[in-house]
């Protein structure tokens, strides 16, 4: 508070350069699978897909058939959808407050998009780089599943949501439900960005980069960054002189989302009674086996890629 009297230009370009990253990438990317997940979810779709995959689920994660679904749409829109679903699911009684901390646990992911585009191609500057990352980053979402398999669970194949007739009345409540949805995240993206330029504003980045060799001040910068904002922390490890590393790192910052994605999907996962604690944890679960799994990829790939050229 004392930051922003102080310094009321800055933070006002800060909070302007937060709306306009919403507005013109944010918001037109995540808008649209917002709405075709609460559509889909509205009109029973979540039953079809549950039923294909309900043995696989169960076996890895001792998930109910609804699972799936979820992980399904995680995967291919990214945060904070599977959040946003699992909610959806269990305000509708198709899963209990268990079953969703159960599913929650492997279905927080970033989407194609922006791992393969603006990471991959864009910060990275390499395609490969892009896949190699998406690859680790859906395995650790696979391996914090297994650690919170937990106990047997019931299953919901009797518990199915059922389908929305009104199609006009499921399609007005998704549009309406998605554009509340992206108000709550574009304000902690706004926060987020504050959050960080208030930081820099400190001078902390400059004494890291000081009293530090360039490796370990990027590690630290990109860790720093990258626990509040995703994109940021990425940026940061991208300057990290050492490839496998920066990978690691980037990966990390991915899985683990910053606290912007994380205060979103809580926004979401408090509705079904799930704690923060509950979700930092599982984030934090995610983000070292992204790290491992992201930095022993990386040594494989440049080892083979320097054997061939």
């Amino acid at each position: 508070m004392v930051m922003l009297i102080v310094r009321p230009a800055y933070f006002l370009d800060s909070a302007s350069r937060g709306l306009l990253l919403f507005a013109t990438s944010v918001l037109p990317a995540v808008f649209p699978f917002f709405f075709c997940a609460s559509l889909l979810t509205a009109l029973g779709a979540a039953n079809s897909v549950s039923r294909l995959a309900a043995r696989p689920v169960a076996a890895l994660f001792r998930s109910p058939p609804s699972g799936a679904y979820v992980f399904t749409l995680s995967l291919l829109s990214g945060y904070p959808i599977g959040a946003a679903t699992v909610a959806d699911l269990c305000l509708n009684g198709v899963i209990n407050r268990s079953e969703a901390k159960k599913i929650a646990s492997f279905t927080s992911t970033s989407g194609p998009v922006f791992v393969l585009g603006t990471v991959g191609s864009v910060i990275f500057g390499d395609p490969a780089c892009g896949a190699l990352l998406l690859i680790a980053h859906y395995a650790s979402a696979l391996v914090t599943g297994l650690v919170f398999r937990g106990r047997e669970t019931t299953g919901d194949s009797v518990r199915m949501l059922s389908a929305e007739r009104d199609a006009d009345g499921a399609l007005s409540r998704s549009i309406a439900s998605s554009s509340l949805a992206m108000l709550a995240v574009g304000g902690y993206i706004v926060v987020g960005n504050m959050l960080i330029d208030a930081i820099a504003l400190s001078g902390v980045f400059e004494s890291i980069s000081s009293s530090c060799d360039p490796t370990a001040a990027g590690c630290v910068k990109a860790l720093l960054s990258g626990g509040i904002e995703m994109t940021r922390g990425t940026m940061e490890a991208a300057k990290i002189p050492c490839r496998p590393l920066a990978l690691a790192v980037a990966c990390a910052v991915i899985s683990f989302g910053g606290l912007s994605v994380i205060m979103q999907s809580h926004a979401f996962l408090s509705k079904c009674g799930i704690p923060l604690s509950a979700l930092l944890g599982r984030k934090a679960v995610q983000c070292v086996a992204a790290f491992i799994l992201a930095f022993v990829f990386s040594l494989i790939y440049f080892t083979i890629f320097d054997i061939i050229y």
